[in-house]
Order: structure tokens, then C-alpha cells, then sequence
């Protein structure tokens, strides 16, 4: 882990990942849903955009807050899960599509989750950066009432990020890493 990274001890450990593993992507991938819900336990809403607020979260979701840096949780702004393991884990539990009961903000598609941790990237002009992998928990269980899903997402579930720009984000938007300019402004600003 980088110097300076924070460690949480729930995390996904890398080599337990069953995601997209390195080498398995584009290089560059794209947002293909978003969202988001104000109600810890509500359904979640599709929505084509949203408003991201670095530290903050987004717009009206469950997890947005004056700031998480201060609450020493800078992995709760974001979340993101790859459709690819979606429609595997579909599969498994022989249902449709249930990216809407995943409790994850942001669907990707062609992007290895795994290569965004400990590194900055940008979603359209939002810049973020992967604080850590992580599991399925009791509560998604319960809220999804879909049996099976903490299994079937298990070492899979997505990465938490940190927003580190304001912006919006938007359905088709691209994901790509940050060049080594992107991250010298941020440490700067």
C-alpha cells in the first residue's frame, strides 16, 4: 500500500479480488449507470447525471455530508461496480439486471476496477481516487431481499472512492487515469 494510504481493516484484500483483474480492460472505460438514493434503506434511483462535490459526496445520496476527510472516511463518497461482474453474477443468482439493488453509485463498463485503487482517475472532469476494494455486507442482503447476493458479490462488490473535484457526472462519461500533471495539481490544490 502507498505511504500515506489509510488502511481499513474490512477491505477486499487485492489478491482476493474477483473482478476484472489487471490487463482484463480498455484502457479506458465509461459510466454506463448512476445511483443514487436519500434514504440509507430507500431504492436506489437511476438518474443521467449527477453533482459531485469533492469531499462531500454526491447529490442527493445517502452519503452525502459536509465532509468525509473530517469524519475520517474519505472511502464513503463514492462507489463504483463493474457491469461486468453484474451480468456474471446474474447469471449465478438467475435474475436479470439488479445494478439498481447493488446499493453502488456508479455502474462501469471496460475499466479493471483493481487498477483504479490507491491511484487517481477522472470520471468525465471529475477527478477521484480508489481508497479501497470492498464486500458485500448484511444490510445489502436485507435491503436487495435478493438471496444469494452477498455470496455472488463477494470479493467483487467494487471500490470505494474519494472525490477529489466538483463536477458532474454523467451516464457515458469516461474513466481514465489520471496523467501525472492531473495528480501534481491535486497534491498543489
Amino acid at each position: 500500500m502507498p505511504q500515506g494510504e489509510q488502511s481499513f481493516p474490512w477491505e477486499t484484500p487485492p489478491e482476493l479480488w474477483r473482478g476484472l483483474k489487471p490487463g482484463q480492460s480498455s484502457s479506458q472505460g465509461s459510466i454506463v449507470s448512476i445511483y443514487i438514493t436519500p434514504n440509507p434503506s430507500g431504492s436506489m434511483v437511476s438518474v443521467p447525471q449527477v453533482r459531485a462535490f469533492a469531499d462531500r459526496g454526491l447529490e442527493g445520496d445517502r452519503f452525502f455530508r459536509e465532509s468525509w476527510i473530517v469524519a475520517n472516511r474519505p472511502d464513503k463518497a463514492v462507489s463504483l461496480i463493474e457491469e461486468e461482474v453484474l451480468k456474471l453474477a446474474a447469471e449465478e443468482l438467475g435474475v436479470a439486471d439488479f445494478a439498481d439493488r447493488t446499493r453502488r453509485n456508479l455502474v462501469t463498463r471496460g475499466v479493471a476496477l483493481i487498477d483504479l485503487l490507491h491511484r487517481e482517475f477522472t470520471i468525465g472532469g471529475v477527478r477521484m481516487r480508489g481508497i479501497r476494494l470492498f464486500e458485500p455486507c448484511a444490510h445489502l442482503e436485507k435491503i436487495s431481499s435478493l438471496p444469494g447476493i452477498f455470496k455472488a458479490l463477494e470479493h467483487r462488490s467494487g471500490l470505494k472512492a474519494a472525490i477529489l473535484s466538483n463536477g458532474i457526472l454523467r451516464v457515458g462519461d469516461p474513466i481514465a487515469l489520471a496523467h501525472a500533471g492531473q495528480s501534481a495539481a491535486v497534491q498543489a490544490g
